[in-house]
């Protein structure tokens, strides 16, 4: 068995070499591949990891499409700057009004989220009172709903940003420009992103505590 893995992974590492084997790529092509080929390895452990031969290669694939895509995204944010100079400062600059507007957005959602827990809980007493029809909570329930859907749109954009530029931070240290201030700046935005994101699953728990407060 442990045979078998092994020989699985080494096929995988060979399939992920390839993708990133090509010396006359261009920049913005070499970020596809290497996108690719990152999240290849990375699906393919992840398949290892719970014993599963058939898994890895499943997860080799399917992780080379997300690499792909990120790989992609970053190459197309590429082509609209003159150099890496003015690229990393652009992502520098979007990062940093994006972290103010999911802070913004996560103070409503705060203030909001302990309106609707009062309103969910007067409501929710007062059916079991027989003084409200179920109706009324169904309605306050699909109000809820559709809160509840634009929420995890935006966690689920905010966490593909996320991961984009981890991969940006990746490419420039494996450049060897870890120290460079540039990176040091969007690696600050990148965790101010990671923490806005787990304040923002947090109330996302929180909204779905109320929808099942408002189930009957």
């Amino acid at each position: 068995m442990m045979l078998k893995k092994f020989f699985t992974l080494v096929l995988c590492l060979f399939f992920c070499l390839q993708l990133v084997s090509c010396a006359n790529m261009s920049d913005q092509t070499r970020t596809r591949s290497e996108g690719a080929a990152g999240g290849a390895l990375l699906g393919a452990l992840a398949g290892l990891a719970v014993g599963d031969t058939e898994g890895a290669i499943i997860g080799a694939l399917a992780g080379a499409g997300i690499g792909f895509f990120v790989g992609n995204e970053i190459a197309k944010r590429k082509a609209k700057y003159a150099s890496e100079e003015d690229f990393l400062n652009g992502e520098i600059n979007y990062m940093a009004q994006l972290n103010d507007t999911t802070r913004q957005y996560n103070q409503k959602l705060a203030s909001d989220i302990r309106k609707l827990k009062i309103e969910a809980d007067s409501l929710r007493a007062s059916y079991e009172r027989d003084r409200v029809k179920k109706d009324k909570l169904a309605k306050k329930k699909a109000a809820l709903q559709k809160k509840i859907a634009k929420n995890n749109k935006m966690l689920k954009d905010l966490e593909k940003e996320y991961k984009i530029n981890v991969a940006i931070l990746d490419e420039q240290k494996k450049k060897g420009k870890e120290k460079d201030p540039q990176v040091a700046r969007l690696e600050q935005e990148v965790e101010i992103l990671k923490k806005n994101i787990e304040a923002l699953q947090k109330n996302a728990q929180q909204l779905a505590e109320i929808d099942e407060r408002l189930s009957v």
